[in-house]
């Protein structure tokens, strides 16, 4: 479970690290069809349905979307753009 959970992590981070790199190299707007972000979307599902969570807290585990992305986001500081730019979009 625990070697899952860091290859789960490593993903995630190489996926981070392609998207942003590929992304910056064309200067483009991303949309649904851009090979770097479905990657990103398969890993992230990968992720929640392994249950990858933050560390339980004081008032209990924190059973939100979010705890995964939180967690993605303090272990590869890269990931902070692209998690406030999903915290902003409309709808969620």
């Amino acid at each position: 479970m625990a070697m899952e959970r860091t290859n789960l992590l490593n993903m995630a981070k190489l996926s981070i690290k392609g998207l942003i790199e590929s992304a910056l190299s064309f200067g483009r707007t991303l949309d649904s069809d851009y090979p770097p972000l479905q990657q990103f979307f398969v890993v992230m599902e990968h992720c929640l349905k392994h249950g990858l969570r933050v560390k339980k807290s004081f008032l209990g585990f924190n059973k939100s979307l979010w705890g995964p992305l939180e967690l993605v986001e303090k272990l590869c500081p890269e990931a902070a753009e692209i998690s406030a730019s999903v915290r902003d979009l409309p709808g969620l």
